[in-house]
């Protein structure tokens, strides 16, 4: 296969949308979502049609994502935004987490690997004590807290 480029789409949010009635999110997560617990409810409730507009968000768009990769996408070291923890669940295909704890000596140590500019000549998980790795396949659903320091690897198309 001769591909110039591989597509990701990682950032395809649909709350409001016809797709978020076949979504039920896990209890866990609605139980210490930021958005649910902390943001004022009366501005999520006015929310009712579904918007890219930032002037016309009445919340952080952040609580469902659909994810469509191809084999071979590869998301590098990174802390999901805005205090979110974020659960997947595979519907097709298979994904590899690389998982570091949010300790203060890994924090350090990924601000550091972020601004040396040499996160492609460096594989993070390899500079800290502690890298998990986890493979997810069709049916599996995991749940990243907020902080932790994650990388993903597709191996097989997929549908998240």
């Amino acid at each position: 296969e001769n591909k110039d480029r591989l597509l990701n789409v990682i950032s395809l949010e649909f709350s409001h949308t016809k797709l978020e009635n076949f979504v039920t999110t896990p209890s866990i997560v609605r139980q210490i979502d930021w958005v649910d617990c902390v943001w004022p409810k009366h501005l999520k409730d006015m929310q009712v049609e579904s918007t890219n507009a930032i002037d016309d968000m009445m919340y952080p768009k952040v609580q469902k994502y659909c994810l469509m990769s191809v084999k071979g996408c590869y998301t590098d070291f990174h802390i999901d935004f805005g205090g979110t923890s974020v659960w997947y669940h595979i519907l097709k295909g298979s994904k590899v987490f690389w998982l570091i704890p949010p300790n203060e000596l890994n924090i350090s140590l990924y601000e550091q690997w972020v601004l040396s500019g040499k996160q492609g000549d460096v594989f993070f998980g390899d500079t800290v004590e502690r890298c998990g790795r986890v493979t997810l396949t069709e049916g599996n659903t995991f749940f990243i807290p907020t902080g932790w320091i994650h990388a993903v690897y597709t191996p097989k198309d997929s549908l998240v």
